[in-house]
């Protein structure tokens, strides 16, 4: 009888009463670390109860149980493990019911529950903390099992916290590592919005030096050899004269097709703002841009100057918020013109302003020709640049 209750409070538990996202998210996400962790909980759960008579004491230790495992599943499941209040308490709750428990345990296995205690710790304490958290709980459970005979106590006790030490060492360096390959992905992101930037800087800067070469040096030579034919056709007998207007045809033919080339690509910096964003995002890995409105600007020198902002924008929300879905809403009044980039990146503290700022003064000085201001305003979903400038005519 004490068996069957015993085993249909655990399928309970641990089918009916969690939620079936948690269930499904037990079993794809890291599922082997939470498999062993459901499994020794169930193991030191089934011997402190099963020699236990159906008491009360029996249904108390077995709700310990579960308040336990509850606590524990509530923050390992959870998408935020970081130290915020809720998953303190419920860390509090935990170590205080591994301690009651503890203190009934005639087997002493039961303190087996502060390993999984001690593998929460990574994501909510600093490595100093979380030793101040361990020694604490050392502490405590010295003083629960001593018996009067301090080194058989303290031995007993001293396995438990290197066991607590081992696994938040295991964990620390899960997460560190896991750290280090997100870091890695958005530095290789920032990298390929760094490379597209130098790549369709390089590339307008040359082909506007090509074009002021073309202009400057072949058209003024061209432009004086027409005239120095021009002036020889009219002083030169006239059998050299068809030859000579001829040449001076030639000469204004191909001065003409120099001014047609140097027009083309200067019209090429005509370029499209949104086409470039959007080209800018296709480089990146998993990031995607929407845009909701953008009305036409009508400065050219505008337009390269809020593609440098808009790109430092998106190398920003990358370095520093992890994001990859971005918005672009633009507003048009008159001359005024205001562009809303959002992200979805994710918001720290005031480091996160600080490390825009050299940034946000960059931005400002490309616009500060067109009265631009700049803005970075941010909230539990992410962050807006916001970029309001005078757009009026080259």
């Amino acid at each position: 009888m004490r068996t069957l209750i015993f085993w249909g409070a655990l399928i309970f538990f641990d089918g009916s009463f969690m939620p079936k996202s948690l269930f499904l998210e037990h079993l794809t996400k890291d599922w082997l670390l939470h498999l062993s962790a459901f499994i020794t909980w169930l193991v030191v759960c089934y011997l402190s109860l099963s020699n236990l008579p159906v008491d009360g004491m029996f249904f108390l230790k077995l709700g310990a149980f579960i308040l336990f495992y509850v606590s524990f599943a509530k923050i390992i499941f959870s998408d935020n493990r970081s130290g915020t209040l809720v998953n303190k308490i419920l860390l509090s709750i935990e170590i205080i019911t591994v301690l009651v428990l503890v203190y009934f345990d005639i087997y002493n296995i039961a303190a087996i529950l502060l390993v999984l205690i001690a593998t929460q710790l990574p994501s909510m304490f600093t490595r100093k903390q979380a030793m101040m958290v361990m020694l604490m709980i050392t502490t405590t459970h010295f003083l629960i099992v001593f018996d009067g005979y301090f080194i058989s106590s303290f031995f007993s006790v001293i396995i438990y916290f290197m066991l607590q030490i081992f696994g938040f060492s295991a964990i620390e360096t899960i997460k560190r590592e896991a750290d280090a390959k997100e870091e890695l992905a958005a530095i290789n992101q920032e990298l390929l919005a760094t490379r597209f930037m130098l790549k369709a800087s390089s590339q307008k800067q040359e082909r506007l030096r090509i074009s002021r070469d073309l202009h400057d040096v072949i058209g003024h030579q061209l432009t004086a050899l027409s005239l120095n034919l021009d002036v020889a056709s009219h002083k030169v007998s006239e059998e050299f004269k068809p030859l000579l207007q001829e040449n001076l045809a030639l000469s204004k033919t191909l001065l003409t097709n120099v001014r047609h080339v140097v027009k083309a690509m200067r019209e090429q910096e005509q370029f499209d703002l949104i086409s470039s964003l959007e080209n800018l995002i296709e480089q990146l890995p998993h990031c995607q841009l929407r845009v909701d409105s953008f009305p036409e600007i009508n400065s050219l020198r505008l337009k390269q100057q809020l593609m440098f902002c808009l790109q430092e924008g998106v190398s920003n929300a990358l370095r520093h918020g992890k994001a990859d879905q971005f918005t672009v809403l633009a507003d048009k009044k008159a001359n005024n013109l205001v562009i809303n980039l959002t992200d979805n990146g994710a918001v720290s503290t005031a480091k996160h302003k600080t490390n825009f700022g050299s940034g946000l003064t960059g931005m400002r000085e490309r616009l500060i020709d067109f009265n631009g201001k700049v803005e970075l305003m941010s909230n539990d979903k992410g962050c807006t640049l916001k970029i309001e400038v005078e757009d009026c005519y080259d």
